[in-house]
């Protein structure tokens, strides 16, 4: 069997080992671990179809609809499954990309080249990615688009079709954009036009967000049905500030921790193992590597100087990159090369399996029990706010409590949902939440409510019911 006879499996074995494993640690139920607490909320808006935070996120509202209709387990659990199986297409789709330096003379009777596989199950364990790919989040579904699109790039495929994975996974992640210069790079300048066109096409899902605002969803960021309140959700504008927003005090501490996590993410021999991918590199060659590590080195630098608790996840493109670059040293390596992803299978296993956490359920459904009857429950965050925003929409717990969160009411379109959910609830005009308290608890019991170790629920019974 040719080396080009046995790589056509490649893809399958590397998304079906990864997809296991994934399956075997997947959290079982709505989850905050691994950076997870997103989760409710862009559950709540793929099962009610509306619009997540900024930029909106409409490629995986409109495919979470569809995961959401399978009858397994719980809604959680389905979303869970579909960032596994997002990740593992991302993984087998790695099998399968050929950087210039993969290209090289042999005789046929010669042992197989398993790099690229390989490859993909180094990337498929590194910590980062595999937390990731066991929790609600949209990364995994912006890897699979972003490794499509370096299929379709360095397998050079129709530049029309490059643009459109391109476009697509814009849509997913902003950090996308950073892959700009990299199809500039590949690309020859004549077909600069078709590359444009087809991102134009991927960008599409964008224009569904109108459309998506004007439903019955509890979860609307923003006002897409106006062009300025649409690009100030797709452009993400509400955390602009973050862009390169870390302290200077804070940054030193950031590059400490997050140098050993980095070097932790390919068993810690990564790093050898890509200064050997530019020995004897040449030419052609050399220029795709350059670009691929460049591209890398820019989504390092976005990441680090974001201001953010979860920042390190922005990392995860540059892993997708430098796991290519890996090929020519893990082809260098032999069959030892094996032990590369069979380590970080096992040295990481216990730490990122999410099997057996079921922590969030109990502490949600212990607080909604003992919310009063049509209480008004403020909550002081995502963490809270996302989690009861799944169990009260997608569950149907609790559909006579309402639901409002402190920093959002800072907002004048979120204030506007409210008023529109919730037509009796006053003190809605402005950004004044002494008067929102005040107006509705002489009415209604009111209650401050937040998830955090164990649940807490402190209320105040109307005065005048």
């Amino acid at each position: 069997e040719t080396e080009t006879e046995s790589a056509r499996y490649w893809p399958l074995i590397a998304f079906s080992i990864a997809f296991f494993v994934y399956w075997m640690t997947l959290a079982p139920d709505l989850t905050g671990a691994h950076y997870g607490v997103d989760g409710g909320e862009l559950i709540t808006t793929a099962v009610t179809l509306g619009i997540p935070h900024p930029p909106g996120y409409p490629t995986y509202t409109l495919l979470g609809k569809l995961v959401s209709l399978l009858p397994i387990g719980t809604v959680a659990y389905r979303f869970n499954l579909f960032s596994a199986a997002a990740m593992a297409t991302a993984v087998g789709l790695i099998a399968v990309v050929r950087l210039p330096s993969s290209v090289v003379k042999r005789h046929t009777r010669l042992a197989t080249d398993y790099s690229p596989l390989v490859a993909a199950l180094v990337f498929a364990f590194a910590p980062l990615v595999w937390s990731q790919a066991i929790i609600t989040e949209v990364y995994a579904l912006n890897l699979a688009f972003l490794a499509a699109f370096l299929w379709a790039l360095l397998g050079k495929r129709p530049s029309f079709f490059t643009g459109i994975l391109l476009g697509l996974s814009l849509t997913t992640h902003l950090s996308s954009a950073l892959m700009l210069p990299l199809a500039l790079l590949l690309v020859p300048w004549r077909d600069w036009l078709k590359l444009a066109l087809g991102l134009a096409l991927g960008l599409t899902p964008l224009l569904t967000l109108p459309w998506l605002a004007g439903g019955d969803s509890p979860i609307v960021w923003g006002d897409p049905t106006t062009l300025q309140g649409w690009f100030w959700l797709v452009s993400g504008r509400l955390y602009q500030n973050n862009l390169f927003g870390i302290a200077p005090t804070d940054l030193m501490a950031r590059l400490q921790a997050w140098g050993a996590l980095l070097l932790r993410q390919f068993a810690w021999i990564g790093l050898p193992l890509l200064i050997f991918a530019f020995y004897q590199a040449k030419g052609p060659v050399l220029r795709a590597q350059l670009g691929l590590l460049g591209t890398a080195v820019l989504t390092l630098i976005y990441a680090l100087g974001y201001a953010a608790s979860d920042a390190v996840v922005f990392t995860l493109p540059a892993l997708l990159l430098l796991s290519l670059l890996l090929t020519p040293g893990l082809r260098w390596l032999g069959r030892w090369a094996w032990l590369l992803p069979l380590a970080s299978l096992l040295l990481n296993y216990s730490a990122i399996d999410l099997s057996g956490d079921r922590t969030v359920r109990p502490l949600a459904e212990n607080l909604l029990q003992n919310a009063p009857p049509n209480a008004i429950l403020l909550t002081p965050g995502d963490q809270t706010i996302f989690t009861l925003w799944y169990f009260q929409h997608v569950e149907e717990q609790r559909p006579d409590l309402i639901l409002a969160d402190a920093n959002l009411l800072a907002f004048d379109w979120y204030r506007v949902r409210l008023r529109q959910l919730y037509p009796d609830l006053n003190g809605l005009g402005a950004d004044d939440l002494t008067h929102f308290r005040q107006t509705n608890q002489a009415r209604r019991p009111f209650c401050t409510a937040a998830l955090q170790t164990e649940s807490q629920l402190d209320c105040s019974m109307p005065t005048n019911p």
